[in-house]
């Protein structure tokens, strides 16, 4: 090869190299452009992704918290059902008692009327009485004041009209049957004669 040829081959090497680079810092300018939004594009899927987790992350926690109020309330209810059911449990069970202590007390008051009836046994009806009655106190059992107060249709039942000068009219003259209260509810209104007014 000549020196002539090869100093044309080397000016044609030196200006096809002079016109890579600058085509190649383009290109390389190009990819990096290119590749901005594409890096851009991720981030924002990665805020999306993470946006989308903390809607779906606040949904759940919303829907465990109802499910918690639920379940506090179902337990509550529950609780309110299970002491109403014990409570109309007991009153029934106390209204149903009332007649065994009505029958005992005539059975007393007989025991003391009659002459022949031994001390020792009226001693021990006494005592079976006052124990009943004690615990009759204890489940909140009171008794209904009657004779003498004003006639009250919530807790007295007027079998009876009488006239007297002794009461006021519409006075309870007489109690027939006691009546009992159950805490706050009537267990069975008092038996009673009214003064006719």
């Amino acid at each position: 090869m000549t020196a002539k040829k090869q100093g044309k081959e080397a000016e044609t090497l030196t200006s096809d190299q002079e016109l890579k680079a600058p085509i190649a810092q383009a290109c390389s300018l190009e990819q990096e452009t290119v590749q901005q939004p594409e890096s851009d594009t991720g981030l924002s899927e990665l805020e999306a992704a993470r946006l989308e987790w903390e809607t779906e992350k606040a949904v759940l926690l919303d829907r465990i918290m109802r499910k918690q109020a639920d379940f506090d309330n179902l337990r509550r209810i529950s609780k309110m059902e299970q002491a109403e059911a014990r409570e109309y449990a007991l009153y029934d069970f106390l209204l149903r008692l009332l007649p065994v202590l009505d029958n005992l007390e005539r059975a007393l008051e007989s025991a003391r009327v009659a002459g022949d009836v031994s001390s020792a046994y009226i001693d021990g009806l006494e005592m079976i009485r006052r124990q009943l009655e004690q615990i009759l106190t204890q489940e909140g059992v009171s008794l209904i004041e009657s004779a003498g107060t004003p006639f009250d249709p919530h807790c007295h039942h007027a079998v009876m009209e009488v006239e007297s000068e002794e009461y006021d009219p519409g006075t309870v003259t007489e109690e027939l049957q006691k009546g009992y209260r159950h805490r706050q509810r009537i267990l069975r209104p008092s038996m009673v004669k009214v003064c006719r007014g």
